[in-house]
């Protein structure tokens, strides 16, 4: 299911059961800066805070939330949802990967958004 405005949009996927297990809040936005921290844990086994480059880059979607009801992860309920937010957020058009930026993201939104991305400089917005 999709809920849009102008420039926001809710997106929800919804079970065979037909019950939300993942939702995403998205914005339109004009740049992103890359994400240069290092991403291996600490001695503690926490990932290091969120530094960014100073040089913004062109971005198109910043995906403020990403949730995924807890027994539903690592399902790919994330990359899918994400798919269709990146096939339908700008009409005709297929969002490419490098112009999503994530908002302030956890260890586990930062550890989606590496791989669903395919690079450790995915962007970040603010």
């Amino acid at each position: 299911a999709v809920v849009s405005t102008q420039s926001t949009g809710a997106y929800l996927y919804i079970s065979n059961a037909n019950k939300v297990i993942a939702a995403a809040f998205v914005e339109h936005i004009e740049k992103g800066y890359p994400c240069i921290s290092p991403h291996t844990a600490d001695e503690t086994g926490k990932l290091p805070l969120l530094k960014t480059a100073d040089a913004a880059m062109k971005a198109v979607c910043g995906v403020s939330r990403l949730w995924v009801f807890k027994q539903c992860r690592r399902k790919k309920v994330a990359s899918r949802l994400m798919d269709c937010i990146r096939a339908n957020f700008v009409f005709g058009c297929t969002i490419s990967k490098v112009k999503i930026a994530f908002s302030d993201p956890t260890e586990n939104g930062r550890l989606f958004a590496q791989v669903y991305c395919g690079t450790g400089n995915f962007l970040i917005y603010r």
